[in-house]
């Protein structure tokens, strides 16, 4: 009885023994995880994903000429262009469209010899580097873990979707993007030159309601009007000669999309495209009347419309599209292919 109280004993403290060394490995391998896991967010902080192609950006402000590899300026591009708060597969979307803009206007040589794009928004792509943005989110109040999120995001967005481009009939597409079409985008040939591109025709579109750019309003005085008519359309225009104003400036025609194409401002036609950039509209797609002041324009949506609508990304990528998806709505009958 003693022999088996002894082996008893002996057998339990062997098995504690064993239970020990089992939770400190256990243990260790808990720690070790966790070590793992906090170095490899760590290192999703600070990786500098790499394509290894150099990209030559003219800075417009200063006239230089930065020599960059093309994912760190198309990091730049993502976030620059679209909110890095907008779902993922919006965001890959951008850096798809923003990747295939920047090949086309490389092989264009839109820049001429010294430089391939630039900076300016107006003409090209918006682009800030990595202290510019972080600099722009500290001013919006985002604290550092989410600067980091966003970050973390724009890189997933530029490295998972690494070297796709989307072409129509084997050639980079013109891959134009705006903000915001809340009712449907807008056929290329109704403002720009007549031409007409097979994928780039209006489709419907629906967005968030909150966007904050949805609706604007912008009041354009007639000593305005006047003189921006007379030095960038016709010099000899004289709002005095009009009789009145109310009947003679109104709104000519519309596009096939709803926008507006053009205004009568007495025997003058004005395009709204030429209206948009001389007062800084934010669409074409407005309502106007005359007030005391001058023109009030009641604007809806953000840009010139054409291709892809970013508030539309984002509200079909909340939906549960794919960034393929998204791009191939966008862009009729495009291909998404991956290049060398």
């Amino acid at each position: 009885m003693k022999k088996w109280l002894v082996f008893l004993c002996a057998l339990l403290f062997s098995l504690s023994v064993i239970l020990s060394v089992i939770n400190l490995f256990i243990n260790q391998d808990t720690e070790k995880k966790a070590l793992i896991k906090q170095e490899e967010k760590e290192e999703k902080q600070i990786i500098e994903y790499k394509a290894n192609q150099t990209i030559r950006v003219r800075m417009c402000k200063t006239n230089e000429v930065i020599a960059m590899d093309i994912n760190d300026y198309l990091r730049g591009v993502v976030a620059s262009e679209m909110p890095a708060a907008y779902d993922i597969e919006a965001l890959k979307a951008q850096a798809i469209v923003a990747r295939t803009y920047t090949y086309r206007k490389m092989l264009e040589d839109a820049e001429g010899p010294d430089a391939d794009i630039c900076d300016d928004f107006n003409h090209c792509q918006a682009f800030y580097n990595k202290e510019k943005l972080f600099s722009i989110w500290t001013n919006r109040g985002f604290d550092d873990a989410t600067k980091i999120e966003y970050w973390d995001k724009v890189n997933e967005a530029v490295v998972s979707t690494q070297n796709q481009v989307i072409t129509y009939n084997g050639e980079y597409i013109k891959a134009f993007f705006h903000a915001s079409s809340p009712i449907k985008t807008e056929n290329i040939d109704q403002i720009w030159g007549g031409v007409k591109i097979p994928y780039l025709v209006s489709v419907d579109n629906v967005e968030c309601q909150d966007y904050s750019n949805r609706n604007s309003e912008v009041i354009v005085t007639f000593s305005d009007l006047e003189k921006q008519i007379c030095e960038k359309i016709d010099c000899n225009f004289k709002l005095s000669n009009i009789d009145n104003l109310k009947e003679k400036i109104k709104i000519n025609s519309y596009t096939t999309s709803g926008r507006v194409r053009d205004i009568e401002v007495g025997d003058l036609i004005v395009s709204a495209e030429k209206l948009r950039t001389l007062f800084g509209l934010k669409s074409t797609q407005f309502e106007l009347s005359i007030v005391d002041e001058g023109i009030l324009f009641k604007v809806t949506g953000y840009g010139h419309g054409i291709g892809m609508s970013q508030v539309g990304a984002n509200y079909l990528a909340d939906n549960g599209k794919s960034c393929l998806d998204i791009i191939k709505y966008y862009y009729t009958g495009v291909e998404v292919i991956t290049i060398e």
